[in-house]
This record gives structure tokens, sequence and C-alpha cells, in this order.
């Protein structure tokens, strides 16, 4: 039985910690999530909340939803169209090359079998850009630099998610002998294309039809709770029917927010629904980071058990091999030559893979804001127990989100003024340079 003045006890605890932590990170111009995450470590090792814990039906039908609303409410399908062939590289195809790339690593560093590699790799697979997009802010970054990490995360999250779910399915199902490595790949294919699909369908036709209702409502707490309804609503109607719940609320949320917001919305209303989104976002982000931190401290004696060697070198493996996937993303993203046909010059039969290659600085930027967070951890943690390795799987999970958010995250921002002072000598280097030759010229035309 649940001891309802011990959890109101504990959530005012952890909203008035967040709202600390917060405040000094604001100051200290840091992202507040890596705050979260270290207060959370010390709060877990010093055995404040013992009682504590992130179940998975919480994290799924109480975290993610809100999470993924509004990520997914504040895009823009016109910043998106205009560098669609790279955010459509990276969710697509360059989300499944990275799969590939750590499912087999995994498998052959860290021993694992196919089926959970493949799972592991799902679940490492999404981005989480809430640190690096805030510090991309303070700093003024290119817009359309931001708009491809945003699309990025936003897209890849309900792949990820689809994926998550087929892998996760034929790992149970292998448990009582219902598949076999043959029909494995048959099915994951048809159960992809099922949930993704169908969820796509059902979020798209539901945005429509409350975009619709909107219209005939002129109240802003209405219109805010007819939000948080679909959210919610949208999310537990498409798991009941087995289809992609990620994607459904992604799809309903993006055209809500394009459509429903400018047909059925005042602008007090969509004020109004903005901030109390910014709200719940941020107090579930809050709640994750801080219990993913207390959380963490009874799988952190794993790493110091009897086979703590072991532990320690999945966990590390895991981290490499997250690096080196997005390493050859990056590097296949911006691939500027084209295929030609022999003794044809010019010729090519296949285009590039974007519109407008990313700058050289970009890419490193691309490749270092890579960060997992949120839906990483929301993922593992709603593995069932039977799962095999579930223990190990948290432990890589929580290894790769701990040194993204702690070491890629602290450094990103020392990444980009580095980045900023190089362009800006460059600048000045090419000023100089052109002013040098204007000089000569005119030097020239006197005599």
């Amino acid at each position: 039985m649940i001891d309802v003045p011990l959890l109101i006890r504990d959530l005012v605890i952890f909203l008035l910690v967040a709202l600390i932590v917060n405040l000094i990170t604001e100051k200290l111009s840091i992202p507040y999530t890596l705050g979260l995450v270290i207060v959370g470590l010390i709060i877990g090792f010093v055995g404040l909340a013992p009682e504590a814990r992130l179940s998975p039906d919480l994290v799924l039908f109480v975290f993610l939803p809100a999470l993924l609303f509004e990520g997914s409410w504040n895009v823009k399908l016109s910043l998106l169209r205009e560098n669609w062939r790279a955010i459509a590289f990276l969710a697509g195809p360059g989300l499944l090359l990275s799969l590939i790339v750590i499912a087999i690593a995994l498998h052959f560093l860290d021993q694992l079998d196919w089926l959970t590699a493949f799972l592991l790799a799902a679940i490492l697979s999404p981005t989480d850009p809430v640190a690096v997009l805030g510090l991309f802010r303070q700093l003024h970054v290119n817009e359309r630099l931001s708009n491809i990490i945003e699309g990025e995360s936003l897209f890849n999250d309900g792949v990820a998610g689809s994926l998550y779910q087929v892998f996760l399915a034929l790992v149970l199902l292998s448990l009582h002998g219902q598949v076999t490595a043959l029909n494995a790949l048959g099915q994951g294919i048809s159960l992809f294309l099922l949930e993704s699909g169908g969820g796509i369908l059902f979020g798209a036709i539901t945005g429509f039809l409350i975009s619709q209702g909107l219209k005939r409502i002129d109240d802003p707490v209405l219109e805010t709770t007819v939000t948080l309804i679909s959210a919610y609503g949208i999310y537990w109607v498409a798991d009941v029917l087995h289809l992609s719940a990620i994607i459904a609320v992604i799809t309903s949320a993006l055209v809500l927010g394009n459509y429903g917001r400018r047909i059925g919305m005042s602008e007090r209303t969509r004020s109004d629904v903005d901030t109390f989104w910014r709200m719940l976002s941020f107090l579930a982000n809050a709640l994750i980071f801080l219990l993913m931190g207390v959380q963490f401290h009874p799988f952190a004696r794993l790493l110091f058990s009897s086979p703590a060697l072991s532990t320690w070198l999945v966990a590390l493996f895991a981290i490499a091999v997250v690096l080196l996937s997005r390493f050859v993303l990056v590097l296949v993203l911006t691939v500027r030559s084209w295929i030609s046909f022999p003794g044809r010059e010019g010729l090519s039969f296949l285009p590039p893979l974007i519109k407008q290659p990313l700058p050289r600085a970009w890419q490193l930027i691309v490749f270092w804001s890579g960060l997992r967070g949120a839906l990483s951890l929301t993922l593992v943690f709603a593995l069932p127990v039977e799962v095999p390795s579930r223990e190990i799987l948290v432990v890589s999970t929580y290894a790769v989100v701990l040194f993204t958010l702690l070491v890629q995250g602290l450094s990103i921002r020392w990444v980009l003024q580095r980045i900023r002072h190089a362009n800006a000598r460059r600048a000045k280097a090419a000023e100089e340079s052109e002013a040098s030759k204007q000089v000569i010229v005119d030097a020239g035309s006197e005599q």
C-alpha cells in the first residue's frame, strides 16, 4: 500500500531541491540537468531518501508522455523543413547505423547475445538535447545548428522508442522459445512497421480531431486541460492498441503545436499552454534526474562486487561504442563527395546526403552534443525483471548517461567557446589579408 504522506513529503523535498539546484546552476551558467544528477548522486550515497524508486510504470506513464509532448509541441515544422535532409538522415538511416554499430560492438566486446545487444543499442540510441540547447541559447549558437540537433532528438526518440519495443518483445519471446534467429529479423521488421506506422497514423488523426475541437472552446484553462488529456490519453490508448505510444504522442503534439494552436487558440491561450508545458517538462526532468542519482546507489554496488572487473568493462565498452557510433554517424553525414561513373566526370548517381554540408566546426559540435539522458533512463528502467542481464543493462545505461552529461555536458561550453574564438581569429585574419591586398592594389594604381 502506498504511503501517501511519505510520497508527498518526498515529492516536496525533491521539487524544493530541484528549484534550488536550478537557481544555482543558472548563476553558474551550467545546465541544470547536470546539477540535478550530481545532487541526486549525493542524496543516494548519503541515503537521505532510501524509499525513492523509479518504477517502470511511473517512468513510462507519468514522466515520458509529458517530456515527449512538450518537446514536440514547441517544434516548428517550418524550421524543420529547412533542414529536413540532415534531420531525416540523423533520425532515420543515421540512427539505424548507430544502432548496428553499437549492437555489433556490444555483442563481440561484452559477449551479449544478439537480441540483448540490439535491445541495449536501442536504449542508448536516442539523444537528449536539454542540456545542449540551453547552452546554445545562452551562447547564441547558429539557429540552423540548434534546429538540426533538436530535430534529430525529437524524431530519433520516436524511432528508438519503437525499436526498443520491437527488440524487447523479441527478447521476451525468445525466453519462451517462440522466436529463433532466422525469423527474428522478419518479425522485428513487421513489428516495427506496424507499431511505428500505426503510431504515426493514430497520432495524426487524433491531433487533427483535437485541433478541430479546440476551435469550439475559448477558455485557456479548458484548452490547457485538453492538451494534458491529449498527451496522456493518446499515449495510453496507443499502448493499449499495441502501437508505438512514443511516436503517437510526438505526431499528435506536432499537429497540435503547428496546426491546432494556430486555428483554435488565442494568443493568451498559447502563452498559457506554453508556460504550463514548460513547467511540467521541468518537473518531469527534475524528478527523473534526481531519482536517477538516488537510484544509482544500489546499482553502484555491482561495480564493487566480486565480478566488478567485468561490470566495469561492460560500462566502459558501452561508453566507447556510443562515442564510436556517434563519430561514424557524423563522418557519414558530412561526406561531401559524390560517387561518379568511371570515365564520366561529374556524372553522379547518388545525391549528397544534405543540400548544405555542415561546416567543419559544426561537425565537432554535432559529435560532442550527442548526450544521452531522460529517455534512455526511462527505457532501461521500464525493462521487465525477467529480461536477461537486466542489471548489466541498467549499469551500462547509467555509465553512458553519466559520462555524456558530466563529461560532454560540462565541456560543451568550452568547445563552443573555443570554436567561436577560432572562427573570430580566422575572420580577423581574412579581413587583414583582404585589407593588405587592397593596399597593394591602391599602391599599384597610384604608380
